[in-house]
């Protein structure tokens, strides 16, 4: 049985906030589709990308449109940091569990 047999994005619109030339905010706002263990799950998440020289130096996912827990966005820092170190860790999981992005061979 696989854990995550379908996973799409259903919905999406890009934002380009320009400040200067090549310095500015991307935002993407997406909806995913996943189906996990046979149940169907909707998220909706917004991508902050900030640029600066044309390049991407800082990367934010929001879940339902507002900042995940870290030790910036929280009163106990202590709290921020393990809520940050158990996202890497399910990240890890998942990569393991999706075969670090391989497709599968027929």
């Amino acid at each position: 049985m696989q854990i995550f047999s379908e996973s799409k994005i259903v919905e999406f619109t890009v934002e380009e906030n320009v400040v200067s030339p090549g310095n500015g905010e991307i935002l993407i706002d997406n909806k995913q589709h996943y189906k996990i263990m046979g149940k169907h799950i909707d998220m909706i998440s917004l991508i902050k990308l900030q640029v600066e020289g044309g390049k991407v130096v800082r990367h934010e996912d929001w879940w339902d449109k507002k900042p995940l827990w870290n030790r910036e966005t929280v009163s106990t820092p202590l709290v921020g940091r393990f809520m940050e170190m158990t996202r890497r860790g399910s990240m890890l999981t998942t990569h393991l569990m999706m075969r670090f992005g391989k497709d599968p061979s027929p």
